[in-house]
C-alpha cells in the first residue's frame, strides 16, 4: 500500500485538520528521510528513516531557517487557525526545540496574535522537563498514547532502544491539562481487545487528562496487518471509556 510522501519544507499548507481547522504546519525535520523515535506500524509516512531519542543534528533546520519560513508562512497565510508543529517524524527531538517554540511564539505574537500554536507529539521526550516547559507555549499539546503497558508500545509504536514507557507514563502524568491523542488499531497487532485495551484504560483513568483524542487509521499505512477501527467502533469504544473513567473522550474520523 501506498503511503503519503514526506514534507519538502520547513512550513507547509495550509491544510484542512479534523482536529484543528485550517492549519499551518512546521517541520523542525529533515525533508529526505522520517526521523523519529517511534517506528508506528500505523503511520502514514511509512517507515523510520532514523529511528532515535537523541539524532545526529547535520540534517535539521537551523533556528534562523525556521523563523524565516515561518514569518514568511505568516506573512502569507495570516489567517490560518493554527501553526501546528508536526512534519516529518517527531518534532520535540530537534535539540532547539524548547528555544525553537519560545522564539515562534514570540513572532506570532508579533505577526498574528490570532493565530493559535500546536504541537503533535509522541510523548517520548516528555519526561524531559525543558521540553515540558516548552509544551506550556503552546495552546494545544497533543501527545501520544497508544499503550498502556511496555509489550503493546513494542508492538504497535516500535520504539527507540533509548525509550521506556515508563517514562512517558511519568512524563504524561507531569503535564497540567493534558490532552492525549491515542491512535487505535486491529489485526495482526491490536489495541483495542484484551489484555492491551485494559491497560490502555487503566492509564488514561491514572492519568486524568483534561481530553483523550481517538482516532485510527484514515491514511495509507505501509503494514498490510494494521486494520482500521470502524467509526461505530470508536464511539462504543468511547462511551465504554467514558463510563468507566469519567473522561471527555472525543472520536475522530474522516474516511467513511
Amino acid at each position: 500500500m501506498n503511503v503519503l510522501p514526506l514534507e519538502t519544507g520547513i512550513v507547509y499548507g495550509p491544510l484542512r485538520s479534523r482536529r484543528l481547522g485550517l492549519s499551518l504546519g512546521v517541520n523542525l525535520l529533515p525533508t529526505g528521510y522520517k526521523l523519529c523515535s517511534f517506528d508506528c506500524v500505523y503511520c502514514h509516512y511509512g517507515r523510520t528513516g532514523v529511528k532515535s531519542l537523541h539524532p545526529p543534528a547535520r540534517d535539521l533546520p537551523w533556528t534562523k531557517e525556521v523563523l524565516r519560513a515561518v514569518e514568511a508562512g505568516l506573512r502569507r497565510h495570516p489567517d490560518v487557525d493554527y501553526l501546528t508543529f508536526s512534519g516529518n517524524g517527531e518534532p520535540t527531538l530537534h535539540p532547539a526545540f524548547p528555544h525553537i517554540a519560545a522564539a515562534v511564539h514570540r513572532l506570532r505574537d508579533a505577526l498574528a496574535p490570532g493565530v493559535r500554536l500546536a504541537l503533535f507529539s509522541n510523548a517520548t521526550t516528555v519526561h524531559l522537563e525543558r521540553v515540558r516547559q516548552a509544551l506550556a507555549l503552546f495552546d494545544a499539546p497533543m501527545l501520544k498514547l497508544d499503550a498502556g503497558d511496555p509489550g503493546t508500545l513494542a508492538a504497535i509504536n516500535r520504539p527507540a532502544p533509548e525509550v521506556s514507557w515508563r517514562d512517558i507514563f511519568e512524563g504524561l502524568k507531569a503535564v497540567p491539562a493534558l490532552i492525549v491523542q491515542s491512535v487505535l488499531i486491529d489485526g495482526r497487532v491490536s489495541n483495542v481487545r484484551g489484555e492491551a485495551f485494559e491497560a490502555w484504560v487503566n492509564a488514561l483513568a491514572e492519568l486524568g487528562p483534561a481530553q483523550v483524542q481517538v482516532y485510527s487509521t484514515d491514511y495509507p499505512v505501509s503494514d498490510s496487518g494494521v486494520e482500521r477501527v470502524l467509526p461505530y467502533v470508536l464511539r462504543r469504544i468511547a462511551e465504554d471509556v467514558e463510563a468507566r473513567t469519567g473522561l471527555q473522550i472525543d472520536t475522530r474520523w474522516i474516511l467513511p
